[in-house]
C-alpha cells in the first residue's frame, strides 16, 4: 500500500512552491545571476538580509527606531508573508534566494524546505580570482590590489567554498536529486553567461501531435497535472491572436495553407480543424508557444 504524503499530492495540484538558492563569494556575480534566472522562468528574489532591514521598520517607532540585530523569527515571518501575498493575488512566481539570514546553511534549507517544500535548484557562483580582482578594482576604482585586499579576497574565497560544500551536504541530504545542482561559472562574457542560464532555465516544451479524430485533451490534461506542467491548447492560442488582429495573428493568418484533416464525428465546437497548428508555418508556431 502507498503511503498517503499530502505534500506530494498538493504538488500535483499544482500548489508546489517553487524555490532554489544562489551562493557564492563577492563579485562573483550571484546576484546578476539571480536575476537572469528570474527572468527566465517568472521570478521573484528574496534576499533576506534586505528582509531583515524592512522589518525594523515594523519593529520600531518614528520616536523609537529598532536597533539591533532583528530576530530570526521575525525575518521568517515577513519572508512567508510576501510568499503569502503573492498566493492570495494568484501570482506563481519562482522564488530565488540571494542571501539568508540563518547562522548555517543547513539550517537554512531545513527551514526552507519546512515551509515551502523540496527545492527546485541550488546555483554556486564561481570565478577565477583573477576575474574578482580586476571586478574588485573596478568596483574601487584602484590600479592595484594591496596586500591586504588579497588577503581578505583570499578569506572570501575560503569561506564561500565552505558555505557551497555545506549547502551541497544539506540540499543533497534532503532532497536528492529531485533539486537540480548547477555550477556556474561567471569567468566569460555576459553573453555566455545568458546562454549558460538559457539552457538551464528555459521552459521545456513537450509538443504533441496527433490524429484529429483522436481527443487526446483528458490525457495531455491529468500528464501537466501529474508532472506538474502548463498544458496549452495551441489551436485555442492560434484563435486568439488571429481573432484578436495581434501581430503575431496576423503572421499567422498570412502564413495559412489549408491542409485537409480528418475530422472526428460531430461538430467541431472549438473550430479546432481551423485554427489547428497545421495549417500554418511551424517557425510561427514555436514562437507563440515560447
Amino acid at each position: 500500500m502507498i503511503e498517503w504524503d499530502h505534500r506530494s499530492f498538493q504538488e500535483h495540484l499544482g500548489f508546489k512552491t517553487n524555490w532554489g538558492i544562489i551562493s557564492g563569494r563577492a563579485l562573483s556575480g550571484k546576484t546578476t545571476v539571480a536575476q537572469n534566472i528570474c527572468n527566465l522562468s517568472h521570478g521573484k528574489i528574496l534576499n533576506m538580509h534586505a528582509i531583515a532591514e524592512t522589518c525594523k521598520g515594523r519593529l520600531g517607532t518614528e520616536d523609537e527606531p529598532f536597533e539591533g540585530e532583528v530576530p530570526l523569527e521575525e525575518i521568517q515571518k515577513d519572508t512567508l508573508a510576501i510568499v503569502a501575498k503573492d498566493k492570495a493575488a494568484c501570482e506563481k512566481f519562482t522564488y530565488v534566494f540571494d542571501g539568508y539570514a540563518h547562522k548555517s546553511p543547513a539550517d537554512f534549507v531545513a527551514w526552507a524546505n519546512e515551509s515551502f517544500g523540496p527545492g527546485d535548484f541550488y546555483v554556486n557562483c564561481t570565478s577565477e580570482l583573477k576575474d574578482i580582482e580586476e571586478r574588485y578594482k573596478k568596483k574601487n576604482e584602484v590600479e592595484e590590489v594591496g596586500e591586504d585586499v588579497a588577503e581578505e579576497l583570499a578569506a572570501q574565497e575560503k569561506e564561500a567554498n565552505l558555505e557551497a560544500k555545506a549547502l551541497t551536504n544539506s540540499v543533497t541530504s534532503l532532497f536528492g536529486a529531485r533539486c537540480q545542482q548547477l555550477t556556474v561559472a561567471n569567468d566569460s562574457s555576459l553573453e555566455a553567461l545568458f546562454s549558460q542560464l538559457r539552457s538551464m532555465f528555459c521552459a521545456k516544451v513537450v509538443l504533441v501531435n496527433h490524429e484529429q479524430r483522436l481527443n487526446v485533451d483528458t490525457a495531455c490534461s491529468n500528464i501537466a497535472i501529474c508532472f506538474n506542467m502548463l498544458y496549452l491548447s495551441v489551436h485555442q492560442l492560434i484563435k486568439q491572436h488571429i481573432t484578436k488582429g495581434t501581430k503575431m495573428g496576423k503572421e499567422l493568418l498570412a502564413s495559412k495553407k489549408l491542409k485537409q484533416l480528418v475530422q472526428e464525428s460531430g461538430a467541431d465546437e472549438f473550430e479546432e480543424c481551423e485554427y489547428s497548428a497545421a495549417h500554418f508555418d511551424m517557425h510561427l508556431v514555436a514562437q507563440l508557444i515560447k
